[in-house]
């Protein structure tokens, strides 16, 4: 179903579903949760995005959509033009439909989130190269827990060969942050502080404040050219 008639096909579900007795729960179909959650999703991923959801045990009762599980896999998960992958487990979940169905989350109740997002140094190179048009032939690997990156960097005119260091730092246990640890730039008249600045433009690489669940982060872990984030729900 394209997602331009998910909000009336929702609305139609919700107007339907609300009785002379505003609380009766009915059953509500999996494949319209689907839709639904796949919707909002696209409001904080970008739509290269490709999502399997899988919801189990759905009601909905008044304005309040009941899940008792969902599951929802991002093969791939492209935020910001960076790809990676998604693994997000919800238990207990309600949410409120009149706000769902114009692709909006707002949270009743939560029992327990829990969330993996898993991402390459290869991935974060394209990215690099996708999202910055003066940031040339980047090359990164993962190595000591630091981000190394060789790339060429335009300023003008003027081309500037450059390395960096950089190691992802958690603020607040909601917002990732490229924080550089060494940086040189090879050339005359080298601008300061030009890698930092170039880096700077992708800071901060997450911020789960901006989104629904009060997500926080457990773990960020940098191993084998590969990066794992762990995010609960707050307690």
């Amino acid at each position: 179903m394209p997602l331009a008639c998910t909000a009336v096909v929702a609305l139609t579900v919700l107007s339907s579903a609300t009785p002379a007795a505003p609380q009766a729960r009915q059953v509500f179909s999996d494949e319209a949760v689907g839709h639904l959650v796949r919707a909002a999703l696209l409001q904080y991923f970008d739509a290269a995005s490709v999502f399997e959801i899988q919801p189990l045990g759905s009601a909905i009762a008044g304005d309040v959509l009941s899940i008792e599980t969902l599951l929802i896999t991002g093969k791939p998960a492209v935020h910001r033009g960076f790809r990676g992958e998604v693994l997000a487990h919800f238990t207990g979940l309600q949410m409120e439909m009149s706000a769902l169905a114009v692709q909006q989350v707002k949270t009743v109740r939560l029992a327990r989130a829990t969330v993996v997002a898993k991402s390459t140094a290869k991935a974060v190179e394209e990215g690099l190269a996708r999202v910055s048009p003066t940031i040339l032939r980047p090359t990164v690997r993962f190595a000591g827990g630091q981000i190394e990156i060789a790339a060429t960097i335009r300023r003008g005119d003027k081309l500037y060969p450059a390395e960096a260091r950089a190691a992802l730092v958690v603020e607040g246990k909601q917002r990732i942050v490229v924080a550089v640890t060494y940086a040189l730039v090879h050339g005359a008249s080298m601008p300061q502080g030009l890698i930092e600045g170039e880096l700077a433009k992708i800071n901060p690489v997450l911020d789960l404040s901006k989104w629904p669940f009060n997500l926080q982060i457990q773990r960020l872990v940098l191993h084998n050219d590969a990066i794992e984030v762990l995010a609960t729900s707050g307690r």
